[in-house]
Protein backbone atom coordinates (compact mmCIF):
# COMPACT_ATOMS: atom_id res chain seq x y z
CA UNK A 1 0.00 0.00 0.00
CA UNK A 2 0.97 3.34 -0.75
CA UNK A 3 -1.02 5.78 0.97
CA UNK A 4 -1.04 9.60 0.53
CA UNK A 5 1.71 11.32 2.65
CA UNK A 6 1.11 14.86 4.48
CA UNK A 7 4.55 15.80 5.82
CA UNK A 8 4.03 17.88 9.20
CA UNK A 9 5.25 21.30 10.52
CA UNK A 10 7.93 19.66 12.99
CA UNK A 11 10.96 18.99 11.11
CA UNK A 12 12.41 15.65 10.86
CA UNK A 13 13.94 13.79 13.01
CA UNK A 14 18.26 13.34 12.74
CA UNK A 15 19.17 9.99 11.69
CA UNK A 16 19.05 6.88 14.69
CA UNK A 17 21.96 5.97 15.31
CA UNK A 18 21.26 3.12 17.65
CA UNK A 19 19.73 0.82 15.25
CA UNK A 20 19.26 -3.23 16.43
CA UNK A 21 22.18 -5.38 16.38
CA UNK A 22 22.68 -7.35 13.05
CA UNK A 23 20.47 -10.81 12.99
CA UNK A 24 24.11 -12.57 13.30
CA UNK A 25 24.97 -10.81 16.21
CA UNK A 26 22.10 -12.15 18.30
CA UNK A 27 23.10 -14.89 20.82
CA UNK A 28 22.31 -18.12 20.26
CA UNK A 29 19.42 -19.54 22.07
CA UNK A 30 20.95 -22.74 23.92
CA UNK A 31 18.51 -24.66 26.36
CA UNK A 32 18.99 -24.12 29.97
CA UNK A 33 19.72 -27.43 32.74
CA UNK A 34 21.19 -27.70 35.62
CA UNK A 35 24.41 -28.75 34.07
CA UNK A 36 24.83 -25.75 32.48
CA UNK A 37 28.01 -23.73 34.49
CA UNK A 38 27.72 -20.65 37.09
CA UNK A 39 28.38 -17.11 35.33
CA UNK A 40 29.54 -16.18 38.66
CA UNK A 41 32.74 -18.17 37.88
CA UNK A 42 33.43 -16.35 34.95
CA UNK A 43 33.57 -12.40 34.03
CA UNK A 44 30.58 -10.64 32.44
CA UNK A 45 29.66 -8.15 30.26
CA UNK A 46 26.68 -5.87 29.14
CA UNK A 47 26.28 -6.71 25.80
CA UNK A 48 28.91 -3.44 23.74
CA UNK A 49 29.20 -1.94 27.50
CA UNK A 50 26.09 0.48 26.95
CA UNK A 51 24.93 2.13 29.87
CA UNK A 52 21.58 1.02 32.38
CA UNK A 53 19.61 3.64 30.80
CA UNK A 54 16.77 3.64 29.63
CA UNK A 55 15.63 1.79 26.57
CA UNK A 56 12.95 3.68 25.35
CA UNK A 57 15.08 6.39 24.95
CA UNK A 58 15.91 6.04 21.42
CA UNK A 59 12.76 4.63 20.36
CA UNK A 60 11.00 7.83 20.13
CA UNK A 61 9.21 8.53 16.89
CA UNK A 62 8.78 11.64 14.84
CA UNK A 63 6.18 10.19 13.08
CA UNK A 64 3.19 10.33 14.11
CA UNK A 65 -0.58 8.77 12.77
CA UNK A 66 -2.16 10.88 10.86
CA UNK A 67 -5.78 10.35 8.66
CA UNK A 68 -8.25 10.96 6.42
CA UNK A 69 -9.71 14.98 7.00
CA UNK A 70 -12.68 15.22 8.62
CA UNK A 71 -13.41 11.26 9.16
CA UNK A 72 -14.72 10.55 11.86
CA UNK A 73 -13.68 7.42 14.47
CA UNK A 74 -14.41 4.55 12.48
CA UNK A 75 -15.91 6.02 9.32
CA UNK A 76 -15.69 3.88 6.33
CA UNK A 77 -12.89 0.99 7.98
CA UNK A 78 -13.93 -1.57 5.86
CA UNK A 79 -13.71 0.29 2.70
CA UNK A 80 -10.45 1.48 3.77
CA UNK A 81 -9.29 -1.70 4.69
CA UNK A 82 -10.29 -3.18 1.13
CA UNK A 83 -8.43 -0.74 -1.06
CA UNK A 84 -5.52 -0.87 1.12
CA UNK A 85 -5.63 -4.45 0.42
CA UNK A 86 -6.03 -3.97 -3.03
CA UNK A 87 -3.27 -2.00 -3.34
CA UNK A 88 -0.83 -4.06 -1.85
CA UNK A 89 -1.65 -7.08 -4.00
CA UNK A 90 -1.02 -4.47 -6.95
CA UNK A 91 2.30 -3.47 -5.26
CA UNK A 92 3.45 -6.47 -3.85
CA UNK A 93 1.36 -9.49 -4.94
CA UNK A 94 -0.25 -11.92 -3.37
CA UNK A 95 2.16 -12.23 -0.22
CA UNK A 96 0.92 -8.41 0.53
CA UNK A 97 -2.94 -9.47 -0.23
CA UNK A 98 -2.37 -12.17 2.44
CA UNK A 99 -0.58 -9.98 5.47
CA UNK A 100 -3.74 -8.00 4.73
CA UNK A 101 -6.13 -10.56 6.32
CA UNK A 102 -4.19 -11.00 9.37
CA UNK A 103 -5.25 -9.58 12.10
CA UNK A 104 -3.62 -6.44 13.36
CA UNK A 105 -2.86 -6.34 17.41
CA UNK A 106 -2.34 -3.20 19.41
CA UNK A 107 -0.37 -3.89 22.90
CA UNK A 108 -1.01 -0.86 24.81
CA UNK A 109 2.34 -0.64 27.23
CA UNK A 110 5.91 -0.86 26.25
CA UNK A 111 6.92 -2.29 29.78
CA UNK A 112 8.25 -5.60 30.30
CA UNK A 113 4.19 -7.02 30.11
CA UNK A 114 3.71 -5.62 26.44
CA UNK A 115 7.14 -5.67 25.33
CA UNK A 116 7.00 -9.91 25.71
CA UNK A 117 3.78 -10.12 24.71
CA UNK A 118 4.74 -8.83 21.20
CA UNK A 119 7.62 -10.93 21.36
CA UNK A 120 5.25 -13.89 22.26
CA UNK A 121 2.66 -13.21 19.67
CA UNK A 122 5.51 -13.04 16.85
CA UNK A 123 6.90 -16.46 17.79
CA UNK A 124 3.35 -17.80 17.80
CA UNK A 125 2.96 -16.30 14.52
CA UNK A 126 1.59 -13.07 14.90
CA UNK A 127 3.25 -10.20 12.32
CA UNK A 128 0.91 -7.81 13.13
CA UNK A 129 1.61 -6.07 16.01
CA UNK A 130 2.28 -2.29 17.60
CA UNK A 131 3.39 -1.55 21.23
CA UNK A 132 2.20 1.93 22.04
CA UNK A 133 4.22 3.46 24.85
CA UNK A 134 3.18 6.81 26.60
CA UNK A 135 6.39 7.92 27.24
CA UNK A 136 8.23 9.72 25.28
CA UNK A 137 11.81 10.77 27.13
CA UNK A 138 13.81 9.87 29.46
CA UNK A 139 11.85 7.71 32.90
CA UNK A 140 13.69 6.59 35.77
CA UNK A 141 15.53 2.99 34.96
CA UNK A 142 13.77 2.06 38.36
CA UNK A 143 15.69 -1.10 40.65
CA UNK A 144 16.52 -4.51 39.94
CA UNK A 145 13.98 -7.83 40.62
CA UNK A 146 13.58 -11.34 40.61
CA UNK A 147 12.62 -13.96 37.71
CA UNK A 148 11.45 -16.94 38.66
CA UNK A 149 12.53 -20.03 37.07
CA UNK A 150 8.82 -20.52 34.93
CA UNK A 151 9.14 -17.01 33.57
CA UNK A 152 13.08 -17.66 32.84
CA UNK A 153 11.61 -20.76 31.20
CA UNK A 154 9.56 -18.54 28.94
CA UNK A 155 12.30 -16.56 27.96
CA UNK A 156 14.23 -19.07 27.20
CA UNK A 157 11.66 -20.81 24.74
CA UNK A 158 11.96 -17.06 23.19
CA UNK A 159 15.48 -17.28 22.98
CA UNK A 160 16.32 -14.63 24.99
CA UNK A 161 18.01 -15.77 27.90
CA UNK A 162 21.71 -15.96 26.71
CA UNK A 163 21.08 -11.85 26.48
CA UNK A 164 19.46 -11.58 29.84
CA UNK A 165 21.95 -13.80 31.71
CA UNK A 166 24.77 -11.56 30.06
CA UNK A 167 24.51 -9.15 32.95
CA UNK A 168 22.22 -10.51 35.25
CA UNK A 169 22.86 -12.91 39.00
CA UNK A 170 22.08 -16.69 38.99
CA UNK A 171 19.70 -16.35 42.55
CA UNK A 172 20.74 -19.42 44.64
CA UNK A 173 19.82 -18.65 48.14
CA UNK A 174 17.36 -16.48 49.50
CA UNK A 175 17.03 -15.42 53.25
CA UNK A 176 14.95 -14.47 55.83
CA UNK A 177 15.65 -12.59 58.48
CA UNK A 178 14.10 -11.38 62.01
CA UNK A 179 14.85 -7.36 62.47
CA UNK A 180 16.86 -8.29 65.70
CA UNK A 181 19.19 -9.87 63.17
CA UNK A 182 18.34 -13.92 63.59
CA UNK A 183 18.34 -15.76 60.90
CA UNK A 184 14.63 -17.04 60.55
CA UNK A 185 14.75 -19.28 57.50
CA UNK A 186 16.89 -19.76 54.28
CA UNK A 187 15.87 -21.70 50.98
CA UNK A 188 17.70 -22.80 47.93
CA UNK A 189 16.35 -21.29 44.55
CA UNK A 190 16.62 -21.53 41.42
CA UNK A 191 18.99 -24.17 39.56
CA UNK A 192 20.21 -25.09 43.50
CA UNK A 193 16.96 -25.83 44.42
CA UNK A 194 16.81 -28.52 41.26
CA UNK A 195 15.01 -26.40 38.95
CA UNK A 196 15.91 -26.94 35.09
CA UNK A 197 15.52 -22.88 34.89
CA UNK A 198 17.57 -20.68 37.27
CA UNK A 199 16.43 -17.54 39.06
CA UNK A 200 17.17 -14.43 38.17
CA UNK A 201 18.00 -10.75 39.56
CA UNK A 202 18.18 -8.65 37.03
CA UNK A 203 18.36 -4.67 36.68
CA UNK A 204 14.54 -3.60 35.33
CA UNK A 205 16.43 -1.53 32.49
CA UNK A 206 19.06 -4.29 31.33
CA UNK A 207 15.69 -6.97 30.79
CA UNK A 208 13.90 -3.96 28.94
CA UNK A 209 16.89 -3.17 26.60
CA UNK A 210 16.80 -6.72 25.83
CA UNK A 211 12.73 -7.30 24.86
CA UNK A 212 12.87 -3.56 23.09
CA UNK A 213 16.03 -4.88 20.94
CA UNK A 214 14.57 -8.10 20.23
CA UNK A 215 11.09 -6.35 19.41
CA UNK A 216 12.73 -4.56 16.98
CA UNK A 217 15.07 -6.89 15.47
CA UNK A 218 12.38 -9.53 14.89
CA UNK A 219 9.14 -7.13 14.31
CA UNK A 220 10.71 -3.95 12.80
CA UNK A 221 11.92 -0.31 14.22
CA UNK A 222 8.01 0.73 13.71
CA UNK A 223 6.78 -2.20 16.21
CA UNK A 224 7.80 0.44 19.13
CA UNK A 225 5.71 3.87 19.02
CA UNK A 226 6.48 5.79 22.16
CA UNK A 227 4.69 9.61 22.70
CA UNK A 228 0.88 7.56 22.12
CA UNK A 229 -0.86 7.48 25.10
CA UNK A 230 -4.61 5.96 25.50
CA UNK A 231 -7.20 7.98 25.95
CA UNK A 232 -10.16 6.00 25.89
CA UNK A 233 -11.65 2.65 25.11
CA UNK A 234 -14.80 2.20 23.49
CA UNK A 235 -15.91 -1.16 23.74
CA UNK A 236 -18.40 -2.89 20.97
CA UNK A 237 -21.32 -5.14 21.35
CA UNK A 238 -20.16 -8.90 20.36
CA UNK A 239 -17.26 -9.15 18.88
CA UNK A 240 -16.20 -6.32 17.24
CA UNK A 241 -13.28 -4.80 16.88
CA UNK A 242 -12.64 -2.20 20.18
CA UNK A 243 -12.35 1.80 19.40
CA UNK A 244 -9.45 3.16 20.52
CA UNK A 245 -8.74 6.64 21.24
CA UNK A 246 -5.21 8.11 21.30
CA UNK A 247 -3.39 11.07 21.60
CA UNK A 248 -0.17 11.50 19.86
CA UNK A 249 3.06 13.42 21.00
CA UNK A 250 5.78 14.77 18.79
CA UNK A 251 7.71 17.77 20.14
CA UNK A 252 5.09 20.18 20.00
CA UNK A 253 2.36 18.97 18.54
CA UNK A 254 0.02 16.29 19.40
CA UNK A 255 -2.51 14.60 16.95
CA UNK A 256 -5.76 12.79 18.81
CA UNK A 257 -7.00 9.86 16.67
CA UNK A 258 -8.82 6.59 16.75
CA UNK A 259 -7.82 3.09 15.90
CA UNK A 260 -10.38 -0.25 15.72
CA UNK A 261 -7.40 -2.93 15.89
CA UNK A 262 -9.02 -6.74 15.89
CA UNK A 263 -7.32 -7.32 19.35
CA UNK A 264 -6.59 -5.09 21.54
CA UNK A 265 -3.96 -5.64 24.49
CA UNK A 266 -4.14 -3.48 27.72
CA UNK A 267 -0.53 -4.26 29.31
CA UNK A 268 -0.52 -0.54 30.82
CA UNK A 269 0.50 -1.67 34.56
CA UNK A 270 -1.60 -0.90 37.74
CA UNK A 271 -3.01 2.42 36.50
CA UNK A 272 -4.17 0.71 33.28
CA UNK A 273 -6.00 2.96 30.86
CA UNK A 274 -7.75 -0.31 28.84
CA UNK A 275 -8.35 -1.93 32.46
CA UNK A 276 -10.51 1.87 33.39
CA UNK A 277 -12.53 1.09 30.04
CA UNK A 278 -13.49 -2.31 30.97
CA UNK A 279 -14.04 -1.20 34.77
CA UNK A 280 -15.63 2.53 34.44
CA UNK A 281 -16.53 2.33 38.04
CA UNK A 282 -13.30 1.12 39.75
CA UNK A 283 -11.57 4.26 39.71
CA UNK A 284 -7.98 4.98 40.95
CA UNK A 285 -6.18 2.14 43.16
CA UNK A 286 -6.69 2.63 46.21
CA UNK A 287 -3.34 3.37 49.10
CA UNK A 288 -3.01 1.16 51.81
CA UNK A 289 -1.16 3.47 54.02
CA UNK A 290 2.47 2.22 53.19
CA UNK A 291 5.15 3.65 51.53
CA UNK A 292 7.89 2.17 49.53
CA UNK A 293 11.27 3.78 48.41
CA UNK A 294 13.59 1.54 45.44
CA UNK A 295 17.38 2.33 44.26
CA UNK A 296 19.85 1.06 43.03
CA UNK A 297 23.39 1.04 44.80
CA UNK A 298 27.15 0.50 43.54
CA UNK A 299 28.94 -1.93 45.86
CA UNK A 300 32.42 -3.41 46.33
CA UNK A 301 31.59 -6.98 45.90
CA UNK A 302 33.08 -7.86 48.90
CA UNK A 303 30.67 -6.06 50.81
CA UNK A 304 27.67 -7.39 48.63
CA UNK A 305 25.99 -10.37 50.16
CA UNK A 306 26.03 -13.33 47.32
CA UNK A 307 22.62 -14.09 48.30
CA UNK A 308 19.10 -12.12 48.45
CA UNK A 309 17.42 -11.22 52.08
CA UNK A 310 14.16 -10.41 53.32
CA UNK A 311 13.66 -8.74 56.51
CA UNK A 312 11.92 -7.12 59.09
CA UNK A 313 8.78 -7.56 60.70
CA UNK A 314 4.75 -6.12 60.89
CA UNK A 315 5.69 -2.61 60.01
CA UNK A 316 8.67 -2.43 58.27
CA UNK A 317 10.87 -4.76 55.30
CA UNK A 318 13.80 -4.61 53.28
CA UNK A 319 14.73 -6.35 50.28
CA UNK A 320 18.33 -6.14 49.06
CA UNK A 321 20.30 -8.10 46.79
CA UNK A 322 22.29 -8.36 43.97
CA UNK A 323 21.90 -7.58 40.12
CA UNK A 324 24.99 -7.90 38.68
CA UNK A 325 28.12 -10.08 39.22
CA UNK A 326 31.54 -7.83 38.92
CA UNK A 327 33.42 -7.50 35.75
CA UNK A 328 36.54 -6.22 34.29
CA UNK A 329 34.66 -3.10 32.72
CA UNK A 330 32.78 -2.44 36.15
CA UNK A 331 34.71 -3.80 39.09
CA UNK A 332 31.42 -2.74 41.47
CA UNK A 333 28.48 -4.81 41.99
CA UNK A 334 24.94 -3.34 41.45
CA UNK A 335 22.93 -4.01 44.51
CA UNK A 336 19.09 -3.24 44.56
CA UNK A 337 16.94 -2.71 47.50
CA UNK A 338 13.52 -1.83 48.25
CA UNK A 339 11.82 -0.74 51.70
CA UNK A 340 8.67 -0.60 53.08
CA UNK A 341 6.75 1.19 56.17
CA UNK A 342 3.76 3.02 57.11
CA UNK A 343 3.59 6.45 55.67
CA UNK A 344 2.52 7.76 58.89
CA UNK A 345 5.91 6.28 60.55
CA UNK A 346 8.01 9.04 57.97
CA UNK A 347 8.97 12.20 59.76
CA UNK A 348 8.34 14.01 56.72
CA UNK A 349 4.32 13.65 55.92
CA UNK A 350 3.98 13.68 52.49
CA UNK A 351 0.83 12.42 50.23
CA UNK A 352 3.26 10.28 48.40
CA UNK A 353 3.15 10.65 44.76
CA UNK A 354 3.97 8.44 42.14
CA UNK A 355 7.63 7.97 41.64
CA UNK A 356 8.90 10.27 43.54
CA UNK A 357 12.48 10.93 43.41
CA UNK A 358 13.31 11.31 47.20
CA UNK A 359 16.74 11.68 49.26
CA UNK A 360 17.94 8.60 50.62
CA UNK A 361 18.57 10.48 54.03
CA UNK A 362 14.46 10.82 53.79
CA UNK A 363 14.09 7.34 55.27
CA UNK A 364 17.58 6.19 56.06
CA UNK A 365 17.44 6.79 59.71
CA UNK A 366 14.65 4.32 60.30
CA UNK A 367 16.80 1.77 59.14
CA UNK A 368 20.18 2.51 61.22
CA UNK A 369 21.26 -1.08 63.10
CA UNK A 370 19.32 -3.50 60.70
CA UNK A 371 22.42 -5.50 59.89
CA UNK A 372 22.23 -9.53 58.70
CA UNK A 373 24.73 -11.86 58.45
CA UNK A 374 27.15 -9.23 57.25
CA UNK A 375 25.38 -7.22 55.18
CA UNK A 376 24.75 -3.64 56.52
CA UNK A 377 21.30 -2.18 55.08
CA UNK A 378 22.67 1.67 56.46
CA UNK A 379 25.55 1.29 54.06
CA UNK A 380 24.25 -0.48 50.82
CA UNK A 381 21.27 2.88 51.06
CA UNK A 382 24.28 5.56 51.35
CA UNK A 383 26.02 3.65 48.44
CA UNK A 384 23.23 4.89 46.41
CA UNK A 385 23.05 7.16 43.49
CA UNK A 386 19.34 8.23 44.53
CA UNK A 387 15.92 6.67 45.33
CA UNK A 388 12.28 6.98 44.64
CA UNK A 389 9.16 6.74 46.98
CA UNK A 390 6.35 5.03 45.61
CA UNK A 391 2.89 5.16 47.28
CA UNK A 392 1.75 1.13 48.32
CA UNK A 393 -1.31 0.25 46.39
CA UNK A 394 -3.45 -2.30 45.74
CA UNK A 395 -5.97 -3.63 43.85
CA UNK A 396 -9.11 -6.16 44.17
CA UNK A 397 -8.65 -9.38 41.92
CA UNK A 398 -11.30 -8.75 38.98
CA UNK A 399 -13.67 -11.16 37.94
CA UNK A 400 -13.40 -10.65 34.56
CA UNK A 401 -10.20 -9.62 32.32
CA UNK A 402 -11.63 -10.14 28.99
CA UNK A 403 -14.42 -8.35 27.04
CA UNK A 404 -14.76 -9.44 23.34
CA UNK A 405 -11.34 -8.49 21.85
CA UNK A 406 -10.00 -7.23 24.29
CA UNK A 407 -7.82 -8.02 27.50
CA UNK A 408 -5.26 -7.54 29.78
CA UNK A 409 -1.70 -8.78 31.08
CA UNK A 410 0.75 -8.46 33.79
CA UNK A 411 -0.29 -5.63 36.25
CA UNK A 412 -3.30 -4.31 34.36
CA UNK A 413 -5.03 -7.86 34.91
CA UNK A 414 -3.61 -9.03 38.48
CA UNK A 415 -1.30 -6.10 40.10
CA UNK A 416 1.74 -7.54 42.59
CA UNK A 417 2.68 -6.36 45.71
CA UNK A 418 6.17 -4.88 44.71
CA UNK A 419 8.27 -6.53 47.30
CA UNK A 420 6.83 -10.03 46.13
CA UNK A 421 8.98 -10.70 43.31
CA UNK A 422 7.24 -11.75 40.97
CA UNK A 423 5.19 -9.09 38.74
CA UNK A 424 7.31 -9.30 36.19
CA UNK A 425 7.25 -13.47 36.51
CA UNK A 426 3.77 -13.46 36.33
CA UNK A 427 3.70 -10.97 33.47
CA UNK A 428 6.06 -12.87 30.97
CA UNK A 429 4.04 -16.00 31.63
CA UNK A 430 0.44 -14.15 31.05
CA UNK A 431 2.10 -13.34 27.76
CA UNK A 432 2.72 -16.56 26.88
CA UNK A 433 -0.45 -18.25 27.60
CA UNK A 434 -2.39 -15.26 25.48
CA UNK A 435 0.20 -15.89 22.43
CA UNK A 436 -0.39 -19.33 22.67
CA UNK A 437 -4.98 -19.53 23.43
CA UNK A 438 -4.40 -17.05 19.86
CA UNK A 439 -2.62 -19.04 18.09
CA UNK A 440 -4.54 -22.50 18.58
CA UNK A 441 -8.46 -21.21 18.60
CA UNK A 442 -9.01 -19.82 15.39
CA UNK A 443 -12.17 -17.52 16.80
CA UNK A 444 -10.42 -14.67 19.04
CA UNK A 445 -12.91 -14.04 21.28
CA UNK A 446 -12.87 -18.06 22.39
CA UNK A 447 -8.98 -17.29 22.78
CA UNK A 448 -9.02 -14.77 24.63
CA UNK A 449 -11.77 -16.41 26.94
CA UNK A 450 -9.31 -19.48 27.12
CA UNK A 451 -6.40 -17.47 28.23
CA UNK A 452 -8.42 -15.69 30.94
CA UNK A 453 -9.63 -19.37 31.99
CA UNK A 454 -6.49 -20.28 32.25
CA UNK A 455 -4.22 -17.55 34.11
CA UNK A 456 -6.89 -15.90 36.63
CA UNK A 457 -7.00 -18.07 38.64
CA UNK A 458 -3.26 -18.21 38.44
CA UNK A 459 -2.82 -14.88 38.67
CA UNK A 460 -5.78 -14.35 41.58
CA UNK A 461 -4.25 -16.67 43.71
CA UNK A 462 -1.20 -15.22 43.70
CA UNK A 463 -2.51 -11.79 44.65
CA UNK A 464 -4.36 -12.94 47.45
CA UNK A 465 -1.30 -15.15 49.13
CA UNK A 466 0.38 -11.45 48.41
CA UNK A 467 -2.41 -10.08 50.87
CA UNK A 468 -1.44 -12.84 53.44
CA UNK A 469 2.08 -12.16 53.36
CA UNK A 470 2.82 -14.96 51.01
CA UNK A 471 6.37 -16.90 51.58
CA UNK A 472 7.06 -13.86 54.33
CA UNK A 473 4.64 -14.83 56.35
CA UNK A 474 7.38 -16.39 58.13
CA UNK A 475 8.93 -13.18 59.48
CA UNK A 476 5.86 -11.58 60.87
CA UNK A 477 5.43 -14.91 62.51
CA UNK A 478 8.40 -14.88 64.29
CA UNK A 479 8.19 -11.16 65.45
CA UNK A 480 4.56 -12.16 66.65
CA UNK A 481 5.69 -14.81 68.25
CA UNK A 482 8.80 -13.19 69.82
CA UNK A 483 9.32 -9.53 69.32
CA UNK A 484 12.19 -9.38 71.17
CA UNK A 485 14.53 -11.96 68.93
CA UNK A 486 15.16 -15.70 69.75
CA UNK A 487 17.55 -17.84 70.09
CA UNK A 488 16.15 -20.89 68.29
CA UNK A 489 14.05 -20.13 65.27
CA UNK A 490 12.61 -23.96 65.60
CA UNK A 491 11.29 -23.26 68.68
CA UNK A 492 9.91 -20.01 67.69
CA UNK A 493 8.72 -21.29 64.03
CA UNK A 494 8.87 -24.86 63.65
CA UNK A 495 10.84 -26.55 60.41
CA UNK A 496 7.61 -28.29 58.70
CA UNK A 497 5.37 -24.99 58.75
CA UNK A 498 7.91 -22.87 57.52
CA UNK A 499 8.16 -25.18 54.76
CA UNK A 500 4.61 -25.14 54.29
CA UNK A 501 4.64 -21.72 54.06
CA UNK A 502 6.50 -21.83 51.22
CA UNK A 503 5.47 -24.69 49.49
CA UNK A 504 1.52 -23.22 49.41
CA UNK A 505 2.63 -19.70 47.89
CA UNK A 506 4.49 -21.82 44.83
CA UNK A 507 1.74 -23.94 44.45
CA UNK A 508 -0.82 -20.92 43.96
CA UNK A 509 0.99 -20.06 41.30
CA UNK A 510 1.63 -23.20 39.62
CA UNK A 511 5.42 -22.45 40.12
CA UNK A 512 6.57 -25.40 42.14
CA UNK A 513 9.14 -27.37 41.21
CA UNK A 514 7.17 -30.06 39.13
CA UNK A 515 5.41 -28.17 37.19
CA UNK A 516 7.76 -25.92 36.09
CA UNK A 517 10.04 -28.66 35.05
CA UNK A 518 8.00 -30.47 32.99
CA UNK A 519 8.74 -27.42 30.36
CA UNK A 520 7.12 -24.80 28.66
CA UNK A 521 2.75 -25.95 27.67
CA UNK A 522 2.58 -22.73 25.29
CA UNK A 523 4.75 -23.89 22.64
CA UNK A 524 3.34 -23.31 19.05
CA UNK A 525 4.20 -26.27 17.23
CA UNK A 526 6.45 -25.74 14.51
CA UNK A 527 8.35 -22.22 16.04
CA UNK A 528 11.88 -21.29 16.74
CA UNK A 529 13.04 -19.20 18.89
CA UNK A 530 12.42 -15.88 17.24
CA UNK A 531 10.83 -16.72 14.38
CA UNK A 532 7.14 -16.80 14.35
CA UNK A 533 5.31 -20.39 13.74
CA UNK A 534 5.73 -22.43 10.68
CA UNK A 535 2.36 -23.11 8.82
CA UNK A 536 -0.84 -20.88 7.92
CA UNK A 537 -1.33 -17.58 10.28
CA UNK A 538 -3.62 -17.67 12.83
CA UNK A 539 -7.51 -16.35 11.96
CA UNK A 540 -7.59 -18.37 8.65
CA UNK A 541 -4.90 -16.16 6.79
CA UNK A 542 -3.35 -17.69 4.04
CA UNK A 543 0.63 -19.44 4.84
CA UNK A 544 3.86 -16.68 3.78
CA UNK A 545 7.05 -17.76 3.67
CA UNK A 546 8.08 -16.96 7.31
CA UNK A 547 11.51 -15.12 7.44
CA UNK A 548 14.72 -16.00 8.86
CA UNK A 549 15.38 -15.90 12.66
CA UNK A 550 16.14 -12.28 13.87
CA UNK A 551 14.76 -10.69 11.11
CA UNK A 552 11.24 -8.72 10.88
CA UNK A 553 8.50 -11.04 10.57
CA UNK A 554 6.83 -9.10 8.08
CA UNK A 555 9.19 -7.48 5.93
CA UNK A 556 9.93 -3.99 6.79
CA UNK A 557 10.71 -3.41 2.96
CA UNK A 558 13.86 -0.48 2.61
CA UNK A 559 13.33 3.40 4.55
CA UNK A 560 10.82 5.50 2.96
CA UNK A 561 8.78 2.38 2.23
CA UNK A 562 5.22 1.51 4.59
CA UNK A 563 6.20 -1.26 6.94
CA UNK A 564 2.78 -2.99 6.76
CA UNK A 565 3.23 -5.30 10.11
CA UNK A 566 2.49 -2.04 12.00
CA UNK A 567 -1.40 -0.58 12.68
CA UNK A 568 0.94 2.96 12.53
CA UNK A 569 2.41 2.11 9.29
CA UNK A 570 5.47 3.66 10.44
CA UNK A 571 9.01 3.84 8.24
CA UNK A 572 12.09 4.89 9.50
CA UNK A 573 12.98 8.06 12.65
CA UNK A 574 14.97 9.93 9.73
CA UNK A 575 13.03 9.05 6.17
CA UNK A 576 10.18 11.47 5.89
CA UNK A 577 6.89 11.32 4.23
CA UNK A 578 6.04 9.19 7.33
CA UNK A 579 3.39 6.48 6.55
CA UNK A 580 -0.38 6.52 7.66
CA UNK A 581 -2.30 3.50 8.10
CA UNK A 582 -6.06 3.12 6.80
CA UNK A 583 -7.28 2.00 10.25
CA UNK A 584 -6.14 5.49 11.84
CA UNK A 585 -8.55 8.53 11.75
CA UNK A 586 -8.10 11.91 13.54
CA UNK A 587 -11.72 11.94 15.78
CA UNK A 588 -11.84 15.68 16.90
CA UNK A 589 -10.09 18.77 17.11
CA UNK A 590 -9.29 20.50 20.21
CA UNK A 591 -8.77 24.12 21.31
CA UNK A 592 -4.80 24.61 21.32
CA UNK A 593 -4.03 21.56 19.65
CA UNK A 594 -2.85 20.83 15.90
CA UNK A 595 -4.31 18.12 14.56
CA UNK A 596 -2.32 16.54 11.70
CA UNK A 597 -4.69 16.71 8.48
Amino acid sequence: MTPDHTTQGTPPAAPDDTRPAAPGDAAPAVPHDAARANPGDGARATPGGTALDDVLDDATLDGVVPGAPGATCGTAREAARATCARQEAAECGGAAAARSLEPDVLVVGGGIAGLTTALALHAAGFVRVTVVEAATGTRPAGAGLNLMPDAVRELDALGLLDRLEADAVRTGELRYYHRCGALVAREERGLRAGYRWPQLSVHRAHLRRVLADAVRERLGEGTLVTGVRVTGVDRQPGDARPRVRIEHRSGAVRSLSCLEPDLLIGADGVRSAVRSALHPDEGEPPRNGMLVWRGVSRMDPRRAAPFMLVAGDDRQKAVVHPVTEPSPHRPEVLVTWALAMPADAVDERSPGDWERPVPVGRFLGHYEGWEFDGVSVPEVLRAADGAYEYPLVDRDPLARWSHGRTTLVGDAAHPACPLGSDGATRSVVDARALAHALAVHPDPVEALAAYEAERRPAGTGPRRADRGLGPEAVVHLAHERAPAGFTDIDDVVPPEERRAIAARYAATGASDRATVNQGSPYDVPGTAPGAPAAGPPPHGAPASAAPAPGTPAHGLLAAGAPAHGSLFHGTSRDTPPYGVSARATPFRDTPGTHVLP
